[in-house]
């Protein structure tokens, strides 16, 4: 019986990991709208997420070689470089498709990276969705500009994480309001 579940959740895991490998293989077209999520994910997803513990630690990014990933923590807010998001106008309702531009501002000296640029998306369980940005717009050390996102109605909340240099982080939420 045992190997029955394992065979079962063996060709579960495999056929998810074939769609996705479709998915991600596919080329994004230039111009136009784009899913940023489908309204499948932020289902499966979640859409509310669960609040963070106030007594997290900091994360080393020399562990993810030097690169954050959407479980990174940023140590010192005050030193750390800036995530400015200048479109869309997050406090108000939203109706897609979404153009989105976020400005870094670095602090002091130490230029932003923007190879470390990370888009997650948080709710029940977290996903990296960076790719389905930079397939669309180039990361620059000054920022991005996106056009034609398109999120489900509802609400989503997505964690915003890039660099710099010296390895301090920027780290900004974003929750979306889309009707």
């Amino acid at each position: 019986m045992r190997n029955w579940i394992l065979i079962w959740a063996a060709s579960i895991i495999l056929s998810a990991g074939s769609a996705v490998a479709q998915t991600a293989a596919a080329p994004a077209p230039a111009g136009g709208t784009f899913e940023l999520v489908t309204e499948s994910e932020a289902q499966s997803w979640g859409s509310i997420g669960p609040a963070e513990p106030t007594d997290f630690k900091t994360r080393d990014l020399s562990a993810d070689n030097g690169r954050p990933t959407c479980a990174s923590i940023a140590d010192n807010d005050a030193d750390n470089p800036q995530i400015k998001i200048t479109q869309p106008t997050i406090e108000k309702p939203l109706i897609t498709p979404i153009d989105i531009e976020l400005k870094f501002i670095q602090a002091g000296s130490a230029p932003i990276r923007p190879e470390t640029f990370r888009v997650c998306y948080v709710g029940r369980v977290t996903m990296d969705i960076t790719k389905r940005i930079t397939d669309r717009a180039a990361v620059s050390a000054q920022g991005l500009h996106v056009t034609g996102a398109q999120l489900p109605r509802g609400h989503h909340r997505l964690l915003l994480l890039v660099a710099d240099e010296r390895g301090r982080l920027a780290r900004r939420e974003a929750v979306f309001n889309v009707l």
